[in-house]
Protein backbone atom coordinates (compact mmCIF):
# COMPACT_ATOMS: atom_id res chain seq x y z
CA UNK A 1 0.00 0.00 0.00
CA UNK A 2 1.28 3.57 -0.93
CA UNK A 3 1.05 4.48 3.12
CA UNK A 4 3.41 1.68 4.18
CA UNK A 5 6.07 3.06 1.09
CA UNK A 6 9.16 4.55 2.92
CA UNK A 7 9.74 8.66 1.62
CA UNK A 8 13.03 7.26 -0.15
CA UNK A 9 11.16 4.71 -1.98
CA UNK A 10 8.25 6.98 -3.04
CA UNK A 11 11.03 9.37 -4.26
CA UNK A 12 13.32 7.37 -5.94
CA UNK A 13 9.89 5.89 -8.00
CA UNK A 14 8.52 9.20 -8.63
CA UNK A 15 12.78 10.38 -10.33
CA UNK A 16 12.13 7.21 -12.49
CA UNK A 17 9.31 7.77 -13.85
CA UNK A 18 9.36 11.41 -14.87
CA UNK A 19 12.67 10.16 -16.47
CA UNK A 20 10.37 7.54 -18.28
CA UNK A 21 8.12 10.24 -19.41
CA UNK A 22 10.89 12.28 -20.76
CA UNK A 23 12.53 9.25 -22.07
CA UNK A 24 9.37 7.61 -24.28
CA UNK A 25 8.68 11.13 -25.58
CA UNK A 26 10.96 11.35 -28.50
CA UNK A 27 9.94 8.27 -30.25
CA UNK A 28 6.18 10.08 -30.83
CA UNK A 29 8.20 13.31 -31.61
CA UNK A 30 10.05 11.27 -34.57
CA UNK A 31 6.51 10.14 -35.75
CA UNK A 32 4.92 13.37 -35.41
CA UNK A 33 7.95 14.73 -37.77
CA UNK A 34 6.95 12.75 -40.59
CA UNK A 35 4.48 15.44 -42.55
CA UNK A 36 6.95 18.08 -42.65
CA UNK A 37 9.85 15.38 -43.81
CA UNK A 38 7.67 14.24 -46.36
CA UNK A 39 5.67 17.50 -47.54
CA UNK A 40 8.40 20.43 -46.44
CA UNK A 41 11.60 18.28 -46.68
CA UNK A 42 10.72 16.71 -49.96
CA UNK A 43 11.52 13.04 -48.44
CA UNK A 44 9.80 10.39 -49.93
CA UNK A 45 7.35 8.03 -48.08
CA UNK A 46 10.05 5.53 -47.85
CA UNK A 47 12.67 7.62 -46.83
CA UNK A 48 10.34 9.17 -43.80
CA UNK A 49 8.99 5.68 -42.91
CA UNK A 50 12.56 4.34 -42.65
CA UNK A 51 14.08 6.39 -39.86
CA UNK A 52 10.82 5.70 -37.62
CA UNK A 53 11.14 1.29 -38.89
CA UNK A 54 15.05 2.11 -37.96
CA UNK A 55 14.27 3.55 -34.30
CA UNK A 56 11.56 0.78 -33.29
CA UNK A 57 13.87 -2.13 -34.74
CA UNK A 58 17.43 -0.78 -32.91
CA UNK A 59 15.47 -0.28 -29.46
CA UNK A 60 13.04 -3.16 -29.93
CA UNK A 61 16.42 -5.42 -30.75
CA UNK A 62 18.61 -3.90 -28.39
CA UNK A 63 16.89 -3.71 -24.88
CA UNK A 64 17.64 -7.37 -24.15
CA UNK A 65 21.05 -7.38 -24.90
CA UNK A 66 22.01 -4.14 -22.55
CA UNK A 67 19.74 -6.06 -20.09
CA UNK A 68 21.75 -8.92 -20.46
CA UNK A 69 24.72 -7.30 -19.91
CA UNK A 70 23.63 -5.43 -16.55
CA UNK A 71 22.76 -9.08 -15.27
CA UNK A 72 26.19 -10.99 -16.62
CA UNK A 73 28.75 -8.44 -16.37
CA UNK A 74 27.30 -5.28 -14.48
CA UNK A 75 27.82 -3.04 -17.18
CA UNK A 76 24.91 -0.29 -17.05
CA UNK A 77 24.54 2.81 -18.86
CA UNK A 78 23.72 5.68 -16.79
CA UNK A 79 20.37 6.22 -17.39
CA UNK A 80 21.09 10.25 -17.09
CA UNK A 81 23.06 9.23 -20.68
CA UNK A 82 20.10 7.30 -21.98
CA UNK A 83 18.03 9.44 -21.75
CA UNK A 84 20.57 12.51 -23.07
CA UNK A 85 21.03 10.07 -26.05
CA UNK A 86 17.55 9.88 -26.74
CA UNK A 87 17.38 13.43 -26.32
CA UNK A 88 20.15 14.79 -28.97
CA UNK A 89 19.60 12.13 -31.40
CA UNK A 90 15.98 13.61 -32.16
CA UNK A 91 16.72 16.95 -31.61
CA UNK A 92 19.73 17.02 -33.90
CA UNK A 93 17.57 16.26 -36.97
CA UNK A 94 16.38 20.01 -36.74
CA UNK A 95 19.69 21.14 -37.77
CA UNK A 96 20.73 17.92 -40.35
CA UNK A 97 18.00 18.07 -42.37
CA UNK A 98 19.95 18.16 -45.74
CA UNK A 99 21.95 15.03 -44.52
CA UNK A 100 19.74 11.69 -44.47
CA UNK A 101 22.24 9.46 -43.85
CA UNK A 102 23.48 11.33 -41.09
CA UNK A 103 19.98 11.87 -40.08
CA UNK A 104 19.68 8.41 -40.28
CA UNK A 105 22.60 7.86 -37.88
CA UNK A 106 20.34 10.17 -35.08
CA UNK A 107 18.31 8.36 -35.13
CA UNK A 108 20.10 5.24 -34.41
CA UNK A 109 21.63 6.89 -31.50
CA UNK A 110 18.21 7.95 -30.05
CA UNK A 111 16.79 4.23 -30.40
CA UNK A 112 20.27 3.31 -28.63
CA UNK A 113 19.70 5.98 -25.80
CA UNK A 114 15.87 4.51 -25.25
CA UNK A 115 16.98 0.45 -25.67
CA UNK A 116 19.66 1.48 -22.63
CA UNK A 117 17.38 3.21 -20.37
CA UNK A 118 14.33 0.99 -20.24
CA UNK A 119 16.02 -2.22 -18.78
CA UNK A 120 18.58 -0.23 -16.59
CA UNK A 121 15.50 1.95 -15.29
CA UNK A 122 13.66 -0.88 -14.88
CA UNK A 123 16.40 -3.15 -12.87
CA UNK A 124 16.42 -0.04 -10.45
CA UNK A 125 12.67 -0.32 -10.33
CA UNK A 126 13.42 -3.96 -9.17
CA UNK A 127 16.06 -2.94 -7.07
CA UNK A 128 13.61 -0.22 -4.97
CA UNK A 129 10.57 -2.21 -4.60
CA UNK A 130 9.04 -4.70 -2.44
CA UNK A 131 7.42 -7.53 -2.50
CA UNK A 132 4.23 -6.01 -0.99
CA UNK A 133 3.93 -3.39 -3.32
CA UNK A 134 6.10 -4.74 -6.38
CA UNK A 135 2.81 -3.95 -8.73
CA UNK A 136 1.84 -0.60 -7.27
CA UNK A 137 5.63 0.89 -8.06
CA UNK A 138 6.17 -1.08 -11.42
CA UNK A 139 2.49 0.52 -12.69
CA UNK A 140 3.69 3.78 -11.44
CA UNK A 141 7.28 3.46 -13.59
CA UNK A 142 5.20 2.38 -16.50
CA UNK A 143 2.39 4.77 -16.74
CA UNK A 144 5.64 7.21 -17.57
CA UNK A 145 6.26 5.81 -20.44
CA UNK A 146 2.56 5.80 -21.58
CA UNK A 147 2.30 9.56 -20.45
CA UNK A 148 5.32 10.30 -22.66
CA UNK A 149 4.24 8.74 -26.10
CA UNK A 150 1.06 10.81 -25.19
CA UNK A 151 2.77 14.20 -24.44
CA UNK A 152 5.08 13.86 -26.99
CA UNK A 153 3.57 14.47 -30.20
CA UNK A 154 1.87 17.78 -28.92
CA UNK A 155 5.35 19.28 -27.94
CA UNK A 156 6.76 18.43 -31.50
CA UNK A 157 3.91 20.04 -32.61
CA UNK A 158 4.02 22.87 -30.79
CA UNK A 159 7.84 23.57 -31.30
CA UNK A 160 6.87 23.42 -35.15
CA UNK A 161 3.46 25.57 -34.72
CA UNK A 162 5.86 28.39 -33.47
CA UNK A 163 8.90 27.69 -35.68
CA UNK A 164 10.84 26.23 -38.24
CA UNK A 165 12.18 22.46 -38.53
CA UNK A 166 15.53 24.05 -36.82
CA UNK A 167 12.95 24.86 -33.95
CA UNK A 168 13.35 20.68 -33.25
CA UNK A 169 16.46 21.39 -31.58
CA UNK A 170 15.18 23.05 -28.53
CA UNK A 171 13.37 19.44 -27.94
CA UNK A 172 16.84 18.65 -26.08
CA UNK A 173 15.85 20.82 -23.14
CA UNK A 174 13.37 18.15 -21.20
CA UNK A 175 16.42 15.56 -21.84
CA UNK A 176 19.09 18.26 -20.58
CA UNK A 177 16.96 18.73 -17.42
CA UNK A 178 15.79 15.14 -16.68
CA UNK A 179 19.67 14.00 -17.07
CA UNK A 180 21.10 16.88 -14.96
CA UNK A 181 18.30 15.98 -12.29
CA UNK A 182 19.36 12.15 -12.33
CA UNK A 183 22.79 13.08 -11.85
CA UNK A 184 22.53 15.95 -9.15
CA UNK A 185 19.71 13.34 -7.16
CA UNK A 186 20.72 9.95 -8.15
CA UNK A 187 18.74 6.68 -7.66
CA UNK A 188 20.26 3.76 -6.02
CA UNK A 189 19.88 0.15 -7.01
CA UNK A 190 19.16 -0.51 -3.08
CA UNK A 191 16.17 -1.83 -1.42
CA UNK A 192 15.32 0.48 1.38
CA UNK A 193 12.14 -1.11 2.59
CA UNK A 194 13.01 -4.33 1.48
CA UNK A 195 13.57 -6.97 4.75
CA UNK A 196 17.30 -7.38 5.29
CA UNK A 197 17.34 -10.66 5.61
CA UNK A 198 16.44 -11.25 2.46
CA UNK A 199 19.45 -12.78 0.52
CA UNK A 200 20.42 -11.76 -3.30
CA UNK A 201 18.79 -14.46 -5.82
CA UNK A 202 20.68 -16.63 -8.13
CA UNK A 203 20.34 -18.96 -10.18
CA UNK A 204 18.99 -18.88 -13.72
CA UNK A 205 15.43 -18.53 -12.21
CA UNK A 206 12.39 -19.67 -13.48
CA UNK A 207 12.41 -19.68 -17.68
CA UNK A 208 9.30 -21.75 -18.69
CA UNK A 209 6.42 -19.43 -16.42
CA UNK A 210 8.68 -16.11 -18.47
CA UNK A 211 8.54 -17.79 -21.94
CA UNK A 212 4.28 -17.97 -21.13
CA UNK A 213 3.91 -14.66 -19.75
CA UNK A 214 6.06 -13.72 -22.88
CA UNK A 215 3.85 -15.32 -25.31
CA UNK A 216 0.75 -14.16 -23.98
CA UNK A 217 2.22 -10.14 -23.54
CA UNK A 218 3.05 -10.59 -26.62
CA UNK A 219 -0.25 -11.01 -27.61
CA UNK A 220 -1.74 -8.40 -25.61
CA UNK A 221 0.56 -5.82 -27.44
CA UNK A 222 -0.56 -7.19 -30.60
CA UNK A 223 -3.87 -6.10 -29.65
CA UNK A 224 -2.69 -3.46 -27.84
CA UNK A 225 -1.37 -1.54 -31.29
CA UNK A 226 -4.11 -2.90 -33.39
CA UNK A 227 -6.88 -1.28 -31.24
CA UNK A 228 -5.04 1.98 -31.53
CA UNK A 229 -4.33 1.79 -35.18
CA UNK A 230 -7.43 0.58 -36.38
CA UNK A 231 -10.09 1.73 -34.47
CA UNK A 232 -10.19 5.36 -35.33
CA UNK A 233 -10.64 4.10 -38.89
CA UNK A 234 -13.79 1.49 -37.86
CA UNK A 235 -15.56 4.61 -35.94
CA UNK A 236 -14.92 5.91 -38.74
CA UNK A 237 -16.55 3.76 -41.20
CA UNK A 238 -19.02 3.90 -38.73
CA UNK A 239 -20.45 7.08 -39.13
CA UNK A 240 -18.50 9.59 -36.12
CA UNK A 241 -16.71 11.99 -37.07
CA UNK A 242 -12.69 11.72 -37.35
CA UNK A 243 -11.86 13.86 -34.26
CA UNK A 244 -14.67 12.49 -32.02
CA UNK A 245 -13.20 8.93 -33.18
CA UNK A 246 -9.60 9.71 -32.32
CA UNK A 247 -10.46 11.88 -28.65
CA UNK A 248 -12.27 8.22 -28.13
CA UNK A 249 -9.28 6.25 -28.96
CA UNK A 250 -7.30 8.70 -26.15
CA UNK A 251 -9.80 7.90 -23.72
CA UNK A 252 -8.82 4.68 -23.87
CA UNK A 253 -5.82 5.30 -23.62
CA UNK A 254 -5.91 6.92 -20.46
CA UNK A 255 -8.34 4.51 -19.06
CA UNK A 256 -5.50 2.13 -19.56
CA UNK A 257 -3.59 4.29 -17.41
CA UNK A 258 -5.59 4.13 -14.82
CA UNK A 259 -5.97 0.67 -15.44
CA UNK A 260 -2.13 -0.03 -15.05
CA UNK A 261 -2.50 1.61 -11.46
CA UNK A 262 -5.26 -0.32 -10.15
CA UNK A 263 -3.83 -3.08 -11.83
CA UNK A 264 -0.80 -3.07 -9.91
CA UNK A 265 -2.17 -2.47 -6.51
CA UNK A 266 -4.56 -4.77 -6.45
CA UNK A 267 -1.52 -7.51 -7.87
CA UNK A 268 -0.22 -6.68 -4.28
CA UNK A 269 -3.15 -7.25 -2.40
CA UNK A 270 -4.98 -10.75 -3.87
CA UNK A 271 -1.83 -12.35 -6.01
CA UNK A 272 -0.75 -10.98 -9.53
CA UNK A 273 -1.85 -14.41 -11.94
CA UNK A 274 -5.22 -13.70 -10.87
CA UNK A 275 -5.50 -10.17 -12.03
CA UNK A 276 -4.08 -10.38 -14.81
CA UNK A 277 -5.85 -13.93 -16.14
CA UNK A 278 -9.41 -12.00 -14.34
CA UNK A 279 -8.74 -8.79 -16.49
CA UNK A 280 -7.75 -10.29 -19.89
CA UNK A 281 -10.37 -12.41 -19.89
CA UNK A 282 -12.84 -9.57 -18.78
CA UNK A 283 -11.61 -7.57 -21.32
CA UNK A 284 -13.04 -9.86 -24.51
CA UNK A 285 -16.15 -8.76 -23.74
CA UNK A 286 -15.36 -5.18 -23.12
CA UNK A 287 -13.85 -5.63 -26.58
CA UNK A 288 -16.66 -7.14 -28.88
CA UNK A 289 -19.06 -4.06 -27.03
CA UNK A 290 -16.99 -1.85 -28.97
CA UNK A 291 -17.66 -3.64 -32.22
CA UNK A 292 -21.65 -4.12 -31.67
CA UNK A 293 -22.53 -1.26 -29.46
CA UNK A 294 -23.34 2.64 -30.63
CA UNK A 295 -23.46 5.71 -28.65
CA UNK A 296 -22.98 5.43 -24.97
CA UNK A 297 -22.53 2.25 -25.03
CA UNK A 298 -19.93 2.48 -27.28
CA UNK A 299 -18.22 5.01 -24.93
CA UNK A 300 -18.49 2.64 -21.95
CA UNK A 301 -17.15 -0.52 -23.76
CA UNK A 302 -13.95 1.70 -24.84
CA UNK A 303 -13.13 2.67 -21.51
CA UNK A 304 -13.71 -0.38 -20.07
CA UNK A 305 -11.70 -2.09 -22.70
CA UNK A 306 -9.01 0.12 -22.31
CA UNK A 307 -8.69 -0.11 -18.17
CA UNK A 308 -8.81 -4.03 -18.39
CA UNK A 309 -6.65 -4.89 -21.43
CA UNK A 310 -3.93 -2.15 -19.82
CA UNK A 311 -4.47 -3.41 -16.15
CA UNK A 312 -2.28 -6.49 -16.86
CA UNK A 313 0.89 -4.84 -18.38
CA UNK A 314 2.82 -3.60 -15.07
CA UNK A 315 1.60 -6.68 -13.44
CA UNK A 316 3.14 -8.90 -15.89
CA UNK A 317 6.38 -7.27 -16.08
CA UNK A 318 6.29 -7.71 -12.17
CA UNK A 319 5.70 -11.21 -12.15
CA UNK A 320 8.39 -11.56 -15.22
CA UNK A 321 11.08 -9.69 -12.37
CA UNK A 322 9.94 -12.16 -9.51
CA UNK A 323 10.23 -15.01 -11.62
CA UNK A 324 13.39 -14.08 -12.62
CA UNK A 325 15.09 -11.99 -10.06
CA UNK A 326 18.93 -12.32 -11.12
CA UNK A 327 18.26 -11.37 -14.28
CA UNK A 328 16.06 -8.14 -14.46
CA UNK A 329 17.74 -6.68 -16.89
CA UNK A 330 16.97 -9.19 -19.58
CA UNK A 331 13.38 -9.99 -19.57
CA UNK A 332 12.92 -5.84 -18.73
CA UNK A 333 13.92 -5.74 -22.33
CA UNK A 334 12.28 -8.83 -23.35
CA UNK A 335 9.05 -7.46 -22.46
CA UNK A 336 9.51 -3.65 -23.24
CA UNK A 337 11.66 -4.46 -26.50
CA UNK A 338 10.80 -7.96 -28.12
CA UNK A 339 7.81 -8.20 -26.93
CA UNK A 340 6.06 -4.69 -27.61
CA UNK A 341 8.26 -5.03 -31.47
CA UNK A 342 6.23 -8.43 -32.02
CA UNK A 343 3.46 -6.88 -30.88
CA UNK A 344 4.16 -4.20 -33.61
CA UNK A 345 4.49 -6.38 -35.90
CA UNK A 346 0.99 -8.38 -35.50
CA UNK A 347 -0.27 -5.16 -36.36
CA UNK A 348 1.14 -5.69 -39.81
CA UNK A 349 -0.73 -9.24 -39.91
CA UNK A 350 -4.15 -7.54 -38.55
CA UNK A 351 -3.84 -5.01 -42.12
CA UNK A 352 -3.30 -7.79 -44.50
CA UNK A 353 -6.32 -9.76 -42.75
CA UNK A 354 -8.27 -6.56 -43.03
CA UNK A 355 -7.43 -6.33 -46.83
CA UNK A 356 -8.10 -9.90 -47.51
CA UNK A 357 -11.58 -10.34 -45.57
CA UNK A 358 -12.59 -6.80 -44.48
CA UNK A 359 -11.99 -4.79 -41.28
CA UNK A 360 -14.82 -5.63 -39.44
CA UNK A 361 -13.46 -9.29 -39.56
CA UNK A 362 -10.32 -8.33 -38.71
CA UNK A 363 -11.08 -6.69 -35.49
CA UNK A 364 -13.28 -9.78 -34.79
CA UNK A 365 -9.90 -11.78 -34.44
CA UNK A 366 -8.80 -9.39 -32.12
CA UNK A 367 -10.82 -11.40 -29.48
CA UNK A 368 -9.63 -14.62 -30.77
CA UNK A 369 -5.70 -13.22 -29.83
CA UNK A 370 -6.99 -11.55 -26.52
CA UNK A 371 -8.32 -15.18 -25.00
CA UNK A 372 -5.18 -17.16 -26.96
CA UNK A 373 -3.09 -14.49 -24.46
CA UNK A 374 -5.58 -15.16 -21.16
CA UNK A 375 -5.13 -18.89 -21.98
CA UNK A 376 -1.45 -18.56 -21.81
CA UNK A 377 -1.31 -16.59 -18.92
CA UNK A 378 -3.54 -19.23 -17.20
CA UNK A 379 -0.75 -21.15 -17.56
CA UNK A 380 2.45 -19.50 -16.17
CA UNK A 381 3.32 -21.60 -13.17
CA UNK A 382 3.69 -18.78 -10.63
CA UNK A 383 5.23 -19.92 -7.14
CA UNK A 384 5.30 -17.70 -4.69
CA UNK A 385 8.92 -16.00 -4.30
CA UNK A 386 11.17 -14.10 -1.39
CA UNK A 387 11.27 -10.65 -2.42
CA UNK A 388 14.84 -10.46 -4.37
CA UNK A 389 16.74 -7.50 -3.02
Amino acid sequence: MITAHAPDQLRNIARLTFAHIVNDMYFPMLVALQPILITTLGYSYFQAAFLVMTYSLLSSVLQPVFGHLADKTGFRVSISLSILLSGCGIALLGQLTDHYLIMLGCVALSAVGTASFHPGALTKVGAIAASGNRGTITSFFIIGGNLGQAVGPIIAGLALAYGTIQSISWLIVPALIMALLLLVYPVPDTCPVASKTNTPATGTGHWKPVILLFAGSTLRAWVTFGAMTFLPTFLVLNGYPLLEATALVSVMLLSGVAGQVAGGALSDRVGRKPVVVATTIAAIPAFLAILFTHGILLIAAIIAFGFLLWSSFAVTIAMAHELMPAQIGLVSGLFLGISMGAGGIGVSLSGAVADWVGLDASLLLFSVIILAAAVLFLMVGYPPREDPC
